[in-house]
């Protein structure tokens, strides 16, 4: 019997969330699949460690065809929030481009960007805009099997 299990989980704090709510012995919680894809400043290329970063969570897709992501692109603040908004959305198609390639469904993937809106870390400093530019992924559906 098939069931839709509905999940709002970040894959950058996931078994944080997860054992909030009981299902962290449900869930894979690696750390490399918990790992954040980096950007270079002013940048949306993947570098050869977001690609890495980024092959685990297509072995994951790949195990878990059910599962539809959330990708939200990240920046820094070191521009305007228009520019900001579009690199954050550019990152966050990089990373749908990199997926489709490597066979997932782009229907399983949706896209946001947040900008500098949504810093993980505070102010202007050289390492606070190195953590900032960043993808976050969720997991927004997964279907389960009983």
């Amino acid at each position: 019997m098939k069931k839709a299990l509905m999940l709002l989980v970040v894959l950058g704090i996931g078994a944080l969330a997860l054992q909030g709510c009981g299902l962290s012995g449900n869930y894979p919680t690696d750390p490399v699949l918990n790992e954040l894809v980096k950007f270079g400043s002013d940048k949306y290329n993947l570098t050869a460690d977001a690609q890495r970063v980024m092959d685990y969570k297509i072995a994951y897709l790949k195990h878990y065809p059910g599962s539809k992501i959330f990708v939200v692109g990240h920046t820094d603040i070191t521009a305007s929030d228009k520019y900001n908004l579009d690199l954050g959305r550019h990152r966050a198609e990089e990373i749908q481009r990199y997926l489709v390639n490597n066979g997932i469904n782009p229907k399983r993937i949706e896209l946001m960007t947040e900008g500098e809106r949504r810093p993980v870390a505070p102010g202007a400093s050289k390492a606070a805009n190195e953590q900032n530019r960043r993808a976050e992924f969720y997991i927004i559906g997964v279907n389960t099997s009983n």
